[in-house]
């Protein structure tokens, strides 16, 4: 389904960059935006909505998490978990397949089976 091959962050002591994939459907009369290899989710009554307090709630909480975390060893173990690796010639920079499983997604969040997924490119910069 994606474009692309990878998720990428690059971690470093008071920033976090990347471009990761999420996916953004309906769930009733809300729009979700869900990004998968953060296990992350936001939703408003409007994708706007949804893209903002991704962006202005979400995102930012887990880069002020991410960041006030001295044990940055725990925080690569934490995102190994949600299939993270770690660059063998960066040691900042981890990336995640970007397949999404959009069967998985409707399993998640209880979804009918013709629920549409749309993929959406998502910049992190925190």
């Amino acid at each position: 389904m994606s474009t692309k091959d990878r998720d990428f962050l690059k971690i470093g002591n008071d920033r976090i960059k990347g471009n990761v994939t999420a996916v953004s459907f309906m769930d009733g009369d809300f729009h979700i935006l869900y990004i998968p290899s953060l296990n992350l989710s936001s939703y408003g009554n409007t994708f706007e909505e949804a893209k903002q307090m991704m962006e202005e709630v979400v995102v930012k909480d887990f880069c002020v998490n991410v960041l006030k975390n001295k044990n940055k060893g725990y925080v690569i173990s934490e995102l190994k978990k949600l299939g993270w690796t770690k660059s063998p010639f960066f040691e900042k920079d981890l990336s995640k397949s970007a397949y999404i499983d959009k069967e998985g997604i409707l399993r998640e969040f209880e979804l009918p089976e013709n629920t549409p997924i749309r993929e959406e490119n998502v910049q992190i910069a925190c």
